[in-house]
C-alpha cells in the first residue's frame, strides 16, 4: 500500500524533480568554472559538493525503499544496481579518458608514463576504487566521478548488511570497508540518513504547516553552515595526519545531511498538498529525471570539449547559459544510449544469471521431459 511508504506518488515526483535540479546545479557550477565566471556567480560557492550530499541522501532513501518494499533477494538487488550503474559509468569513463588524452596530445608531446597513468586511472575508475587507499587515482577528465566511487560502495555495504546474516555479514562488511577505505566509509552515514527516513515515525507525521516551517528553518540552517564550513575544513586538515580527499568537508557534510533529511521530511506533506500540480507536470519531470545520471557523469567531459573547441563566449554572465543548454541537449541524447538502456540490460542479466528457483524449475523440467 502506498500509504505505508515514505515515498508516495506525489513525493516520488517531487524527488525526481529534486534529482534533476541537483544534477543541473552541478552542471551550472562547472560551466561557470570552465568559462571563468565562478566569481560572478556567488551562489555557486560549494554548491556542487552540496548537491552531491543531496544525491547521497536521495540514494539511501530510494534504494532502501525499494529493498524494503519489494523484499527482493541479494541477487535481484545486485543485478538492479549493476544494470543501473554499468550502462552509464563505463561509457563515461572511456569517453572522459579519451577526451582528456586527446586534448593533452594536442598540447604537445606526452610524458613517457602517460599511458601507464591512463591505464591506472581507467582501471581504478571502472572498479570504483579511485578513492580507495589501495588503488586511488584521479578519474581522467571527469572530476565528478569521485562520488560514484563512494556511492557504489554504499550500495555494496547496504546490500551486505541488509541481505546477509551472522558471521557472513560481519566478515563481508569488514572486508568491504577495508577495501573501500576510511575516507569512503566516513561519509556512509550520509547515505544511511536517507535510508533512515523510510523507518522514521517522525518523518511520516509532519503536517503541511509543519513542513513549511521546517523548510524555512532548513533554509536558515544552510546560511549557518556557510558560515563555518570552510573554517571546519581548514581546522580538520590541521588535526588529521593524512589526506581525507573528497571527505574533507565531513564536519559540514554531517550538518548539511541533517538539514537535507529534515527538508525531505518537510517536503512530503507539501508534495501531497501539491499533488494535482505535480501530476500535471509528471511527464516532463520524469523525462528530465530519466537522464539526470547521464547528465551528472557526462557533463564534465562535454563542457571540457565545448570550452576547448567551441566558440568563445561574448562578455556577460548570461552567456554561460549557452554551454549549459548545449550540454543538456547532448547529455539527453547520450542518455538514450546509456541510462535508458538500464531495463534492457537488467532483463539480459536476469536471463544470463537465473535465480536458484529458476534453476530448480529448469532442472525439474529437464528431468520430467526425459
Amino acid at each position: 500500500m502506498e500509504a505505508d511508504r515514505f515515498i508516495t506518488r506525489p513525493m516520488s515526483i517531487a524527488l525526481d524533480a529534486l534529482r534533476f535540479l541537483s544534477a543541473l546545479g552541478v552542471l551550472a557550477v562547472h560551466a561557470a568554472d570552465f568559462y571563468g565566471l565562478a566569481e560572478q556567480m556567488p551562489f555557486t560557492l560549494r554548491l556542487s559538493h552540496s548537491c552531491v550530499v543531496v544525491f547521497f541522501v536521495l540514494s539511501g532513501l530510494v534504494i532502501a525503499d525499494s529493498a524494503l518494499r519489494r523484499r527482493t533477494s541479494l541477487r535481484d538487488y545486485a543485478l538492479a544496481r549493476t544494470a543501473r550503474i554499468v550502462p552509464v559509468a563505463v561509457p563515461a569513463v572511456l569517453l572522459s579518458a579519451l577526451a582528456y588524452a586527446g586534448m593533452k596530445a594536442l598540447d604537445g608531446p606526452l610524458p613517457a608514463d602517460f599511458a601507464a597513468k591512463g591505464a591506472h586511472s581507467v582501471f581504478a575508475s571502472l572498479t570504483f576504487l579511485s578513492q580507495s587507499p589501495w588503488l586511488g587515482a584521479p578519474s581522467w577528465g571527469n572530476q565528478p566521478y569521485w562520488s560514484l566511487c563512494y556511492e557504489v560502495w554504499y550500495y555494496a555495504l547496504f546490500g551486505a548488511g541488509f541481505f546477509l546474516r551472522g558471521w557472513q555479514r560481519v566478515a563481508v562488511l569488514a572486508a568491504m570497508a577495508l577495501l573501500a577505505g576510511f575516507n569512503v566509509v566516513l561519509l556512509f552515514p550520509l547515505w544511511l540518513a536517507g535510508a533512515w527516513l523510510n523507518r522514521s515515525a517522525w518523518a511520516w507525521s509532519l503536517s503541511a504547516v509543519q513542513g513549511a516551517i521546517y523548510l524555512l528553518g532548513c533554509a536558515a540552517m544552510l546560511q549557518v553552515i556557510r558560515l563555518f564550513d570552510l573554517n571546519a575544513l581548514l581546522w580538520l586538515r590541521g588535526q588529521v595526519p593524512f589526506a581525507l580527499g573528497m571527505s574533507e568537508w565531513v564536519l559540514s557534510d554531517y550538518a548539511l545531511t541533517a538539514t537535507v533529511v529534515v527538508a525531505l521530511a518537510a517536503l512530503r506533506p507539501l508534495a501531497h498538498l501539491a499533488a494535482d500540480g505535480l501530476e500535471r507536470w509528471v511527464a516532463p519531470i520524469r523525462w528530465a529525471a530519466g537522464f539526470s545520471f547521464s547528465l551528472y557523469l557526462f557533463h564534465f567531459p562535454v563542457l571540457d570539449l565545448l570550452e576547448r573547441f567551441g566558440p568563445q563566449l561574448p562578455p556577460g554572465l548570461w552567456w554561460v547559459l549557452a554551454p549549459i543548454v548545449v550540454t543538456l541537449v547532448i547529455c539527453a541524447g547520450i542518455a538514450q544510449l546509456t541510462e535508458r538502456r538500464t531495463p534492457a540490460l537488467r532483463r539480459w542479466l536476469e536471463r544470463m544469471l537465473p535465480s536458484k528457483a529458476e534453476l530448480r524449475e529448469n532442472n525439474f523440467r529437464t528431468q520430467t521431459s526425459k
